[in-house]
């Protein structure tokens, strides 16, 4: 019922405030536009929440370990370290991520949509596909917070990859240490695409 009315809302205010919504066709395709997006965050931002408080959790409990192997000068406490920066890092891309999505709402997608629909609508009429409305919008507002939005399941499953790499195997402490090493390995990788794709996507 909430949707129903923010959308009521929504196009009342687009109908008597721009002209760009004469036709029915281009008030369709606005409607999707802001669904599309406010779907997106308001699955985010509940993922988000969780993600935080697992991640977080998880990071202290590596960090404890680090602390451990290293009072005891265990073999192993390169590899703790590692995890522990990397999941440090993870949190740190999680809090900047979700940060951006939870101050996202109804009114910015509006506005949002509301300076861009020229553009919007052009790339949508020249596009054969979603894939390929999303490479033509690069660098809008309105993709970026698409992009803002899905980033977070990136995040999620890197957390989700690295956990059950470290339970994996529990009950054998050499092979536990070696799937942790190469968990680490794998999230560092996933991180530094992640990093370079959030500042190409979302910050250029």
């Amino acid at each position: 019922m909430k949707k129903i009315a923010a959308t009521i809302i929504f196009l009342g205010v687009f109908l008597s405030s721009s002209a760009l919504f004469a036709d029915e066709e281009a008030t369709v395709f606005a409607t999707h536009l802001y669904n599309q997006a406010l779907t997106l965050i308001n699955s985010a931002k509940p993922q988000c929440k969780e993600l935080k408080q697992k991640n977080k959790a998880l990071t202290d409990a590596v960090s404890a370990l680090y602390k451990k192997a290293l009072q005891h000068k265990n073999v192993a406490t390169n590899v703790f370290a590692n995890a522990d920066y990397l999941l440090k890092f993870l949190q740190e891309r999680i809090d900047e991520t979700c940060g951006l999505v939870e101050i996202a709402n109804e009114e910015s997608v509006r506005i949002i949509i509301s300076q861009e629909f020229e553009q919007l609508s052009s790339k949508h009429k020249q596009s054969a596909n979603l894939e390929d409305f999303i490479d033509k919008i690069f660098g809008t507002e309105y993709a970026k917070l698409l992009y803002l939005a899905t980033s977070v399941s990136s995040l999620d499953k890197m957390y989700t990859k690295w956990a059950a790499k470290m339970v994996s195997d529990r009950n054998d402490i050499k092979k536990t240490i070696s799937n942790i090493a190469a968990a680490n390995t794998e999230l560092k990788k996933e991180l530094t695409d992640f990093t370079t794709a959030f500042k190409l996507y979302y910050k250029k």
